[in-house]
């Protein structure tokens, strides 16, 4: 007997058939207002509608806008084989309304905090590539997927803000993960709790010392007498004279109402969500103020940031924009990294170095790389760690 209940042909005239249910919008907000309103945030509520919540951290702010302004300053190339193409307008301006530094900034900000990004295709040339597209808030975007887990392709296309779209009219980038929103939400959401808990602190009103009195019992208006007595004798005189009363010192200080330690602390596991190192962002490994970045460190601290925290990003947009049904068969769209890479040179030669003994990368996407043309044929090419 047949799993499906009957023919592919057949299920999909039924279903179009068949009344869908309301679009249901996932911007929607209770009447209560947003997360920042309440001190506990709810780590379920962050994947909903959190990402202003999230950036509200300083720390994810930082590793966000690290990362965006790293992605946004390379340039796009498109290539066949060894031979470098010109880009065209999907690689150098897809939204006509916006420059292309908009556009792939919003689109690295939905690949970080949702795990995918899209864009909707404007316009195809001849051969039916799309020339222009432009980007959509990953929330106004679902799926539209077949229930059966043996059809060839499951996905039957895209709900935009409403609309049903073809597959072929959304370009989709997916990351290697949920997104931070997802699985950062525990820490995200005691990050918030803890500066919330630091503004309270820094609220309350502590006084500098308190009189304490070792005599005879005093009413209200004569405790009030004497500590108004006492305030105008410090601010008139360097003595002040005190009889049966001792002055303590309110031991608190300002890193303890500032919850400093623990902010620290917490920054230094939002890096960690992002894969950046904390000294990128002027944390501590150690959750402390003291950084580790040394003129010795400056270039492992680099190539470490590239290779942990961009580079899954540029390689998900890459094989995006490299698919069949958006670039010619033997085409292939890369960033060029070294253009971040060259204002250290030691870093970037250590990080093509590393992916070249890898086997990640050719020796002439690593010359590319670093800004240098391909070898002449018949020329030394290797560069594989101990043959430079």
């Amino acid at each position: 007997m047949s799993v499906l209940p009957f023919r592919r042909s057949q299920r999909v005239q039924a279903e179009a058939a068949a009344p869908r249910p309301a679009t249901r919008s996932l911007l929607r907000r209770e009447a209560s207002g947003t997360v920042l309103d309440v001190v506990d945030v709810d780590p379920l509520l962050l994947n909903r509608y959190g990402r202003d919540a999230a950036m509200s951290v300083p720390a994810i702010a930082a590793c966000r806008n690290l990362i965006c302004g790293t992605v946004a300053q390379l340039d796009v190339d498109r290539i066949r084989g060894d031979e470098r193409l010109d880009a065209g307008t999907l690689l150098t301006q897809p939204d006509p309304d916006v420059p292309w530094t908009q556009t792939i900034t919003d689109t690295v900000d939905d690949l970080l905090f949702r795990g995918v990004a899209y864009w909707l295709v404007l316009a195809r040339d001849g051969a039916g590539f799309p020339v222009r597209a432009r980007y959509v808030d990953a929330t106004l975007v679902q799926l539209d997927e077949s229930p059966y887990l043996t059809d060839y392709s499951r996905l039957l296309g895209y709900i935009v803000n409403g609309t049903r779209l073809e597959p072929g009219d959304v370009l989709a980038f997916h990351m290697t993960h949920t997104g931070v929103l997802a699985f950062g939400g525990l820490t995200i959401s005691a990050a918030i709790a803890t500066m919330n808990a630091a503004r309270r602190f820094a609220d309350v009103e502590i006084p500098a010392g308190v009189l304490v009195n070792e005599g005879h019992e005093l009413s209200q208006t004569e405790m009030d007498e004497t500590v108004e007595a006492f305030q105008r004798q410090r601010q008139t005189k360097s003595v002040a004279f005190l009889q049966g009363m001792k002055y303590e010192r309110t031991n608190v200080s300002p890193a303890d109402l500032q919850l400093s330690e623990a902010l620290s602390g917490w920054a230094t596991e939002c890096c960690r969500l992002f894969n950046v190192p904390v000294v990128k962002i002027g944390a501590s490994p150690t959750g402390h103020t003291g950084s580790s970045l040394l003129y010795a460190n400056v270039a492992q601290n680099t190539a470490a940031y590239v290779e942990d925290a961009v580079a899954p990003v540029l390689v998900c947009i890459e094989q995006a924009l490299s698919g069949p049904t958006v670039t010619p068969r033997g085409q292939r769209v890369l960033f060029q990294v070294g253009q971040y890479l060259r204002a250290d040179p030691t870093a970037a030669v250590d990080y093509v170095t590393a992916l070249v003994a890898a086997g990640i990368i050719s020796t002439d996407e690593a010359r590319t790389l670093l800004g240098i043309p391909p070898a002449a044929a018949g020329g030394t090419t290797d560069i594989t760690p101990g043959r430079v």
